[in-house]
């Protein structure tokens, strides 16, 4: 585009100068000046519809602006629009080539053509080029709606080439175009917001956690089975309540003879209103409710879903054989949004896959050295459900 102008001029038919009459300062300055100022225009209508952002330009739409609507429908199908600036900027690079020259040469003379060439070259750099489109990337949230209607324009104006060009566009384009917008954009996104101050760090990194929930799986932010604290379904709620430490945690999953076979959960506030009443000797398995079994390769994301539909808290995370991974709580589920443990003053262990790691090195390092390893050593009493995750249903 840049070498449109001094190209043509260049080739500009140049009469015979005779005495150096007839050509006209005036008409040069005119034809270079309407040149200049058409591409000026297109320049500028071009970095503005390319900078101008979709949230900004929704914006303007739902407040019942034209503009609004206009640069959404040029956005959506940008060929139109850029085809219409293309073209017009050509033309008027051409023509006005075509006529700067021809005065140019009758004025000047043929010798001093080249001279004008690369005058007019970085003119057009300048003029046409880097201070429009500079000016339209730093200022376009102020010319987005008066280019809407410029480009409006110019598709009018230029609707033959336009209708060309779009047959042309349609066989080279694929059948299946790239979203416009992808993950990695709205990281990088937040990446430069936080950076220039528009959102905070701890929001910057929320929003980052939160494009990772559907790749991030339920085995790698579950309790695992190893650390589960659970109670055995013919306890006593008065034993059971011995063992829970003052009971900590808001619902203890419940199994069958061994840990693998959990049958549901109990909620701490039914065995306290149950021991409240005297009937110390009612068995954990007659409290006990449903626990929903999800697989561990769900996602984050799909398992925030589950907890929505299903108005649950907890989940039994069952590995690919059908048998107990571990519990998997709303609070987990939290947590690898927020980016942090979320804990509170009856938590005795933060971290209970932290843990787990913990317990399996000490277990490996005590086989090495040819101990016998305790599994029921000490260890607090836990559960993949404490306080923070909630009131009871």
């Amino acid at each position: 585009m840049l070498l449109d102008f001094p190209t043509a001029l260049l080739a500009a038919p140049i009469p015979p100068v005779e005495g150096s009459s007839g050509g006209s300062v005036g008409a040069l300055l005119f034809y270079i000046g309407l040149a200049l100022a058409v591409s000026f225009t297109c320049s500028v209508m071009e970095a503005v519809l390319l900078t101008s952002t979709a949230s900004y330009i929704e914006g303007l739409a739902q407040q019942g602006r034209r503009a609004g609507a206009l640069m959404s429908r040029f956005k959506a199908n940008v060929e139109r629009p850029i085809s219409a600036i293309l073209t017009l900027n050509t033309i008027a690079h051409t023509v006005g080539a075509t006529l700067a020259g021809a005065e140019a040469a009758l004025i000047f003379g043929n010798e001093n053509v080249g001279l004008i060439s690369a005058v007019l070259t970085l003119l057009i750099l300048v003029l046409s080029e880097i201070i429009p489109k500079t000016v339209g990337a730093v200022y376009w949230r102020q010319l987005t709606v008066s280019t809407a209607y410029i480009i409006q324009g110019m598709l009018i104006l230029t609707y033959p080439a336009v209708l060309i060009f779009e047959v042309i566009g349609r066989l080279l384009r694929p059948a299946e175009s790239a979203p416009t917008v992808t993950r990695g954009d709205l990281t990088v996104l937040a990446k430069i917001s936080h950076a220039e101050g528009a959102i905070l760090a701890h929001e910057n990194h929320i929003l980052r956690n939160l494009l990772r929930l559907d790749v991030v799986k339920v085995y790698e932010i579950m309790t695992p089975r190893t650390v589960v604290f659970a109670l055995e379904e013919s306890l006593s709620v008065e034993i059971a309540y011995e063992r829970c430490s003052a009971l900590q945690f808001s619902r203890i999953p419940v199994y069958r003879e061994r840990i693998d076979e959990v049958i549901g959960y109990v909620l701490r506030g039914d065995i306290l209103h149950t021991l409240a009443r005297g009937d110390r000797a009612t068995q954990v398995g007659g409290l006990s409710r449903k626990i929903e079994a999800i697989p561990e390769t769900m996602s984050v994301a799909e398992a925030l879903n589950a907890f929505a539909n299903k108005r649950e808290h907890i989940f039994l995370i069952i590995d690919e054989y059908g048998g107990m991974a571990g519990i998997l709580t709303m609070e987990d589920a939290f947590e690898s949004l927020l980016g942090v443990e979320i804990t509170d003053e009856k938590d005795l262990v933060a971290d209970l896959r932290q843990l787990a790691q913990q317990r399996y090195e000490r277990k490996f390092a005590q086989m090495l050295a040819g101990e016998q390893f305790e599994p029921g050593g000490a260890r607090p009493p836990m559960s993949a459900s404490s306080d923070a995750d909630s009131a009871d249903h």
